[in-house]
């Protein structure tokens, strides 16, 4: 499906730097390009090392190294032209207005994202 990059409703990007989902200011640059795997209605999102972007059973969001079942799938929903990312339990990635990464059961403008087809 290719590449993307996310964001978010501060202009912060969705970005994956070592072990970690963050996000990076004003620009997008490799760290913020997710590759989108298709896996039969739903999407990877692998980042530019090769780990995927997946939420765990405390709702934290990480890195893995390998597709961690539907830890590591998500649905990309499209709103008036931005995209949620549903994930894990039905919760969102979200990014807050300090630019932390999370989840969120709820569906808000924290939860939504300009996504950057590259």
């Amino acid at each position: 499906m290719g590449n993307r990059a996310f964001k978010a409703h501060n202009g912060h990007y969705l970005s994956a730097e070592h072990d970690h989902v963050k996000t990076h200011h004003g620009h997008h640059d490799h760290h913020t390009h997710f590759h989108i795997e298709n896996h039969g209605g739903k999407v990877a999102l692998r980042t530019h090392c090769g780990k995927y972007v997946s939420i765990g059973d405390h709702k934290q969001v990480y890195l893995s190294h390998h597709l961690h079942g539907d830890h590591s799938l998500f649905h990309l929903e499209h709103h008036h032209g931005k995209v949620s990312i549903k994930g894990h339990h039905h919760h969102f990635i979200s990014v807050d207005h300090h630019g932390h990464v999370s989840t969120s059961h709820s569906h808000d403008h924290h939860a939504t994202f300009e996504e950057i087809i590259l």
